[in-house]
């Protein structure tokens, strides 16, 4: 039984590299780090090297050998052919964190996605679909002011034209109307934009 055990050991670390397929540099990181380390009788045991690399490497990151050979039995069935139409995929929401803490598969999906929308808005602000608060809500006040001062003006010009339609004296029916609009605008006063 002794005899077997010393068997499946390897004595060098490069052996056990090219034997899992990667590179010795990255079998040599993974020691440093504490991912991996020697038997007690100081060789390498293979499968446990692959177990430990597989349990603790970034899962896009895994190469085939690391990854343990599925029986042939275990494989699904193949996927009937898809039809010529195929309908865009819905927008997923991001994933909440399990009660255990969030996978390391998760938080790497939820920050690709945060770096998606992030793209996107560049985008939009780069074809002019958006644009700054700020500079919103400038404009929105410069042509509330631009219209408030056209209203204003308005009786000054007109008072002549309808006074004379009227019969009435022209400065007085400029006076009235620039009362009326007055309160009218000061009534309106209290409105104001709001940009969520």
């Amino acid at each position: 039984m002794i005899a077997a055990a010393s068997d499946a050991l390897v004595p060098s670390q490069r052996e056990v590299a090219r034997r899992l397929g990667i590179s010795h540099t990255a079998l040599q990181k993974a020691a440093q780090a504490g991912r991996i380390a020697q038997e007690p009788g100081g060789g390498w045991d293979v499968e446990k090297v692959r177990a430990r690399l597989a349990a603790s490497s970034d899962p896009a990151r895994k190469t085939a050998a690391m990854v343990a050979p599925v029986p042939a039995q275990a494989l699904p069935p193949p996927a009937p052919p898809r039809s010529a139409f195929v309908a865009p995929p819905m927008p997923e929401p991001l994933p909440t964190p399990s009660a255990g803490g969030s996978s390391f598969h998760n938080a790497r999906t939820a920050n690709e996605m945060l770096k998606a929308q992030e793209r996107k808005l560049r985008l939009d602000e780069r074809r002019g679909q958006l644009v700054e608060k700020a500079r919103a809500l400038m404009l929105v006040h410069r042509l509330a002011k631009e219209e408030r001062d056209a209203i204003l003006a308005w009786p000054a010009r007109i008072a002549a034209e309808l006074a004379a339609e009227l019969g009435v004296d022209a400065h007085r029916l400029q006076t009235l109307m620039d009362a009326r609009l007055r309160q009218h605008l000061a009534e309106r006063n209290d409105v104001r934009v709001a940009v969520a």
